[in-house]
């Protein structure tokens, strides 16, 4: 079964590292919005989907009539399974009981709140509009309602050290959540995180110091029962998002709303960027094909992510060649660097590989 994924691009506010599609001060566009969503909902429907992300932007800044209506025309309009996973990105300060019924109701069981710190100091520096207390008592309020929460935390945030995340983990650690993502910060161009790092404004923890802390984080985090099965990933078990597996695993998806991105077959293609437009009905897509060489990278580089990694059977069931055949050199290399490790028919990164993932995969393109 397919994936579905729906991009709400709206936000209280900008947060100061991001550089995904969102609009702050949006509220006259929500119900158009959600509205054509929908509408482009109708080219696909009867299309059956076993897991829904909604993400954005901050999804809960909808009102919840229109939370409601968007879940349940969703609902109307694809085959959404049974036991579908079915995910809505939240932000502490943006969340109250109304809201969170709306989402149970509508379908809801799986939240991925982003919490990113529970350190203030932290949260001011990247423009969070929460402190770390709202953070607390958003997972605690939502744990009556939802069994399978996430939180997004970031690390080598600006003037991070091991005293402030191992804070942070702690207090992750200590509430009723099911799956932590901690992902380092990426400066990215044309951000006002960018302009202050430019000048010389903020002290960000250097490669050295966030190697240590990603380390740090793993330990713990395995300690406490949250294992890692994705670069950046971990959960109790039984509790991995069944959704970005998708991705990782080459699996389609269709995408919903604006800069969304959809994927079947041999294409790729996404949505505009323009949220207007896309309201308008002036929804341009770009478009890409793939080749077989493409998918096989894809399929390697993505799949290298996974502690899992790549299974030989899947990848021989996919493309009709060993895969000893392609990348039996690389592979033995990599095995002897210790970067990577062979066990039950897949090949995996080990630790010491995945500090150097990046270069690693792109041994694997073709």
């Amino acid at each position: 079964m397919k994936g579905l994924y729906i991009h709400i691009p709206f936000c209280v506010r900008k947060c100061l590292y991001c550089d995904f599609v969102s609009v702050t001060d949006g509220g006259e566009l929500f119900e158009k919005y959600i509205g054509a969503v929908l509408k482009e909902a109708e080219e696909y429907r009867g299309e059956t989907a076993d897991t829904v992300f909604i993400g954005g932007g901050t999804p809960t800044v909808l009102p919840p009539v229109l939370i409601s209506r968007l879940l349940f025309g969703i609902n109307k309009i694809f085959n959404i399974d049974a036991d579908a996973e079915i995910t809505c990105e939240a932000n502490p300060g943006t969340l109250d009981a109304d809201k969170a019924s709306a989402l149970k109701s509508g379908g809801v069981n799986r939240i991925s709140l982003g919490v990113q710190s529970f350190n203030d100091n932290e949260l001011k520096a990247i423009g969070r509009i929460h402190d770390a207390k709202t953070a607390y008592d958003t997972v605690c309020e939502l744990s009556g309602y939802f069994s399978d929460i996430s939180i997004d935390l970031m690390t080598a945030l600006p003037n991070q050290d091991m005293e402030s995340i191992t804070k942070t983990l702690e207090t992750a650690v200590s509430l009723p959540v099911t799956h932590i993502s901690a992902y380092s910060l990426i400066i990215e161009d044309g951000t006002p995180l960018k302009k202050l790092y430019s000048e010389g404004k903020l002290h960000i923890p250097d490669e050295d110091a966030d190697r240590d802390i990603y380390h740090f984080t793993v330990d713990f985090l395995k300690h406490h029962g949250f294992l890692r099965y994705e670069i950046s990933n971990f959960a109790k078990r039984g509790f991995e998002s069944r959704h970005n597996l998708k991705y990782w695993n080459c699996d389609e998806y269709i995408g919903l709303g604006a800069a969304a991105h959809s994927y079947a077959g041999n294409r790729r293609y996404s949505n505009t960027t323009s949220v207007a437009g896309y309201i308008s009905g002036n929804n341009k897509r770009e478009e890409t094909m793939l080749s077989r060489e493409d998918k096989i990278s894809e399929f390697m580089m993505l799949g290298l992510r996974k502690s899992a990694g790549v299974s030989e059977a899947e990848f021989e069931r996919r493309f009709g060649v060993r895969l000893t055949e392609l990348f039996g050199k690389e592979l033995n290399r990599f095995v002897s660097l210790g970067a990577m490790e062979y066990s039950s028919g897949r090949y995996f990164l080990t630790d010491r590989g995945i500090d150097v993932s990046n270069s690693i995969m792109c041994d694997f393109m073709i």
